[in-house]
């Protein structure tokens, strides 16, 4: 494909991962090394989002087909972006993510319509429609999949923004979700959920969903926790119980970031 990203003009370091609010609260199931991956490639698109854009939806005139969009990423820029990775292992690293990231998917309910009737579905789509050739000397090329391209190279809506090197560091999943969750709310400071949109965009497992005191022990007291020592992020949070009953959702209060130092 000829649409590759090879460069960028700002250090790997400075680099910001923009993507769609809708697509934060959807379910991504994936690993750290995965999720670092695709936050590095998502945010090299940052440079030309709409030129990227409208060639990855113009459907293909012999095909019919949108071809979505190219990044390549080195081992070199996956180093500079997650200096805790070990030199020697950078490539090999590298290439395991970009192997696995193929069957990682992006889920949602939606409804559909069908014969005049609404009907709930369970919607999922790839992050990347092509397997990666990982035999290639010191970089990995991800194929995108046009699906995604209106959620990761809109110009227009309501977007999500944070700077990849505040997640650089990160040791958890949860603790990643959760700060993309907040950047959502980067000018006001304060983050209100229901209890199953949570426990959905975390991906949390069936344990924590059923017990909200496994969830509170495993899944947002270390997020928090490494937030606020690796990040400095000042965060206090609280569920939402009416009238002590059934906890209904959570509250996270964070310090406000206007200027984009933080996020």
């Amino acid at each position: 494909m000829d649409d590759v990203i090879e460069a960028e003009e700002k250090q790997s370091t400075d680099l910001s991962v923009v993507i769609k609010n809708e697509l934060v609260k959807r379910v991504q199931r994936m690993k750290l090394s995965e999720k670092r991956l695709l936050a590095l490639a998502i945010a090299k698109c940052n440079p030309k989002p709409k030129i990227l854009l409208d060639k990855a939806m113009r459907p293909d005139p012999q095909t019919g087909v949108a071809p979505g969009w190219s990044i390549k990423v080195t081992a070199e820029e996956f180093m500079e972006a997650y200096p805790q990775i070990d030199p020697k292992h950078a490539y090999s690293d590298l290439k395991a993510a970009a192997d696995s990231l193929f069957e990682c998917v992006i889920e949602w309910d939606a409804i559909e319509t069908e014969r005049g009737k609404q009907k709930p579905v369970r919607k999922k789509a790839r992050w990347i429609y092509e397997e990666v050739n990982t035999t290639t000397p010191g970089w990995v090329e991800l194929k995108f999949s046009p699906s995604v391209a209106p959620y990761l190279l809109g110009i227009a809506g309501a977007f999500t923004q944070y700077k990849l090197k505040h997640a650089a560091d990160l040791r958890s999943m949860y603790s990643w979700r959760l700060l993309e969750m907040m950047a959502q709310f980067r000018k006001t400071g304060l983050l209100t959920i229901g209890y199953d949109e949570f426990c959905e965009a975390m991906d949390a497992p069936a344990s924590c969903v059923k017990d909200a005191g496994q969830l509170r022990r495993r899944v947002i007291e270390p997020a928090v926790k490494e937030l606020r020592e690796k990040n400095g992020l000042a965060i206090g949070w609280e569920p939402t119980k009416p009238a002590g009953r059934k906890i209904t959702g959570f509250v996270f209060k964070f310090e406000a970031d206007p200027q984009g130092r933080l996020f």
